[in-house]
């Protein structure tokens, strides 16, 4: 469940330095969708992962496209 966790933090902490209420509300949406994953997990077997799967997916997609438009714009500004 957490295989991702330390991608996610590192994300939202390049994030927040530039955007830091958009990547507190990604994290927040992300650990809900992840809370949501282990119930439906626990209580409905692997078809129950869906919904928090993508939950989780609003979180962190959004993350990955904010650092790389960061990282582009560092490269841009050099």
């Amino acid at each position: 469940m957490l295989e991702c966790y330390s991608l996610v933090m590192l994300q939202m902490s390049v994030t927040g330095l530039v955007y830091p209420i958009t990547a507190a509300a990604c994290g927040g949406i992300w650990v809900i969708g992840r809370v949501i994953y282990g119930v439906g997990y626990a209580t409905g077997g692997p078809g129950g992962r869906h919904l928090g799967g993508l939950i989780a997916h609003m979180g962190d997609l959004p993350l990955a496209f904010m650092t790389m438009k960061i990282g582009y714009e560092m490269i841009k500004s050099l």
